[in-house]
């Protein structure tokens, strides 16, 4: 009875500092199935003192994630060739691949799972955080299709959320 007291009482902090990007569609030109996604993503910070109080933090290093969704059937994989990150028109980081780097995605050894991260680039420390400023991505790419070198554009701003609750109700979300 006592537990459930302290939690009521107690305080769930979020704070997200992010950059959700997007991809950047060009008319009469898709990706095709399965569709290779990268994200930016944060690192995160819990600091967790079970019924009292939790707190999570998404913040810097950044990482630059490729991923792809899959079904159990499909068993694929990509090239990567080379990928320019900018932020605020400055280059951040650029990669370029003499030999292109393999990324395998196959369904039946993923079980369900829908997104499957292929690669992870962590950038390094220089790259900070600002709400409201922008980011762009191209990543050039090869599918064993035969199309040859795909070159796809990504951009997205830097979002800061913060919220307060009691960790009665961060506890009962869950």
């Amino acid at each position: 009875m006592g537990a459930l007291l302290l939690a009521g009482c107690g305080t769930f902090e979020h704070q997200q500092q992010t950059y959700y990007i997007e991809e950047v569609l060009r008319e009469g030109i898709s990706q095709p199935k399965p569709i290779l996604r990268v994200q930016i993503v944060p690192a995160v910070e819990s600091t967790h003192v079970p019924l009292i109080y939790y707190s999570r933090k998404w913040g810097e290093p950044y990482s630059i994630s490729f991923s792809a969704n899959s079904r159990v059937d499909v068993c694929t994989h990509f090239l990567l060739h080379s990928f320019r990150f900018t932020s605020e028109k400055r280059l951040i980081e650029e990669k370029l691949f003499t030999t292109p780097l393999r990324m395998d995605l196959c369904g039946s050894k993923l079980g369900y799972r829908n997104n499957h991260t292929m690669y992870r680039y962590q950038l390094d420390e220089s790259f900070k955080f600002f709400e409201g400023s922008k980011v762009e991505l191209e990543v050039k790419y090869e599918r064993p299709d035969g199309v040859g070198v795909r070159a796809i554009f990504f951009d997205g701003t830097g979002e800061e959320k913060k919220s307060n609750t009691s960790l009665f109700s961060a506890y009962m979300g869950v």
